[in-house]
Order: C-alpha cells, then structure tokens, then sequence
C-alpha cells in the first residue's frame, strides 16, 4: 500500500488475466456497471483483463460485451499464423476489435485512470503502462501476449508478452492512484486452484502452469493487502483503550518519520471469483462462454448483495 494523503474515497477496479476465462469477467461486469450502478476512479489489469478493463475505463461497456457475446469461434479471438515457429496463433481479430471499438480519445479523455501491464523479454522486467502510452493498441495486445501461443508483440525494438508472467504486485497501480476500496473479478478461483482435469498436451501444461503463477501472486498481494489494513486497525483499537499517557506516548511514536504504519492506509478488497473452472483459457465453446458470462453475472451478485446484508461497523 502507498503515503497515506488527505484523499475523497476512491474505488479501484483490478481484472486479471485469463484468455477466454474473461467471459466470466464480463458477466460480472454486467452487474456491477449495468445494474449495480458501480463506478470506478481507477481501473488494472493484465492480459484479458486489460482488453476488458480497456472498456470500463472509456466508458463503454458495450466495448466488452460485444466482444464476449459475439464469440461464436476461434475466429472472433485469433487467427493461424504462418510463422508458427514464433507463435501458434495471432492476434489480428482481437487487433481488429479494438481498432473498430476503442476510442483512444475518449479513453484518454476519461476521468477513470487506466494502468495494465506487459513484460520486456529483453529487459526481463514488468512494465506498467497507461492510457496515454502509444502505440496504445499495440501495449494492449502485448499484455495478453501468452507465451508460446502468440508471437511476442515487438515495440521500440523491444519484445513484450503477456503482464501475468511478472504480475507481483497487481494492486499497486490502484493504491498508488488513491484506491482506499478495490474490486478484484478473477477469471479463475484463486484460493481454491485443484482441478481433477489432467492436462494432455505441451500447451496444456503451459497454460496451466502460468493460471497457478498468475492466481498465486493475486492471492499473495491480496493478503499482504488485507494484513496491512488488518493491522492499521488492530492499532487503531489498542489507541482506543489506553489511558491519557500511553496514548501521548502512541501519538508521539505515529509522529517520527520511522513510524511503519505512517506510510499506509486501510484498504478494502472486494473479490469475486468463480467457484470452478467453467472454461479453458482457450476454450472457444460458445455455450461455455456463455455459462461464464452468467457465472460472473451471477457471483458478483451474490458478493455484492452478502456485503450490503453485512452490519455497518461504526
């Protein structure tokens, strides 16, 4: 978490990657923009996240759900691609969709902040990009990059791939930007990864490797989050039941430029997730995706509707 500031209550947005999981992503969004009114101060993501968070911070949902209730085939995604020694598939469908849907004007012109990520594979390091990076399409593709399905996306003589290789720290862009409430839609379970499928091919185990690196280290800045928020408050606590000098003397230790907890602030994550895997990462079953969509739809309501049951802590 970042410098504690006099801020007004800020909601980040952090969608994950997951190829043709984002379907799930999708659906959640439904709820949460269309019916739930939800809005946002600060979107993040990476891979599929990134396209789909593309969306909610210019403002145009529809930008997510054509994509995603349109998909009919592989075709509406990816394409073969002759030098397939550097790559399995392409891009260029999913290039397409956003040179027809994304408007770079009205994204950058949005109030909502934008940040999604890529790795330099000669540098050997995560970038963090923003809205006003260019050639902005060509970042966006370059986060959902997966290795060895597609070509690395080749900018400034650099080659970049997909942000979930080296995404360690996925809420930070949002604390960074002021977040003090974070929703977090994963496009698969990140506290309960068994499955009882076996994979069977190279690419198999591959995308199965990278969802368990990539679910791994959500969870793990996720808890590092509600510790620190956790601790905040316990401290808050023991400041509440001391008497007139002990309280002096807390108050004077929060004062010293050393104090740890003085460059932090609570947090609050909001997760939701799907409950199992409904879709492969690059499973192109209409019917699937669609059993996604209403997962997502249907488990962020039920997030959503327990938190406001929940009574208001005073």
């Amino acid at each position: 978490m970042t410098e504690s500031t006099e801020h007004k209550h800020k909601r980040g947005l952090l969608l994950t990657g997951g190829g043709t999981k984002g379907a799930f992503q999708a659906g959640a969004l439904k709820y949460l923009i269309l019916e739930k009114k939800r809005r946002y101060d600060a979107v993040a993501g990476f891979s599929i996240g990134a396209l789909n968070g593309a969306g909610v911070a210019q403002g145009d949902l529809s930008m997510v759900m054509d994509l995603w209730e349109n998909a009919k085939s592989i075709s509406n995604f990816f394409g073969g691609n002759w030098a397939f020694y550097k790559g399995l598939l392409s891009m260029k469908p999913l290039r397409k969709h956003l040179i027809d849907r994304l408007d770079i004007d009205k994204l950058r012109a949005s109030p909502v902040e934008f940040y999604f990520s890529t790795v330099d594979l000669q540098k050997g390091i995560l970038i963090e990009i923003d809205k006003h990076k260019s050639p902005l399409i060509d970042w966006l593709l370059a986060s959902c990059s997966i290795p060895g399905v597609f070509e690395p996306v080749e900018i400034d003589g650099h080659q970049f791939v997909d942000g979930g290789v080296l995404a360690t720290n996925p809420l930070a862009p949002l604390i960074h930007a002021g977040a003090d409430e974070i929703d977090v839609i994963t496009c698969r379970p990140i506290y309960d990864r068994s499955t009882g499928k076996k994979v069977e091919t190279i690419i198999e185990t591959a995308q199965r490797c990278l969802e368990l690196i990539q679910s791994e280290m959500v969870r793990l800045d996720i808890d590092r989050c509600r510790q620190m928020t956790e601790t905040i408050i316990n401290w808050g606590h023991m400041k509440g039941g001391v008497n007139i000098i002990e309280g002096f003397v807390l108050n004077l230790a929060e004062k010293r430029e050393n104090f740890p907890l003085s460059h932090y602030r609570e947090v609050k994550v909001n997760i939701v997730e799907p409950s199992e895997d409904i879709i492969d990462i690059l499973e192109f079953d209409a019917d699937k995706i669609k059993a996604a969509m209403t997962a997502g739809y249907d488990e962020a309501k039920r997030v959503f509707d327990a938190l406001e049951s929940l009574p208001e802590v005073e």
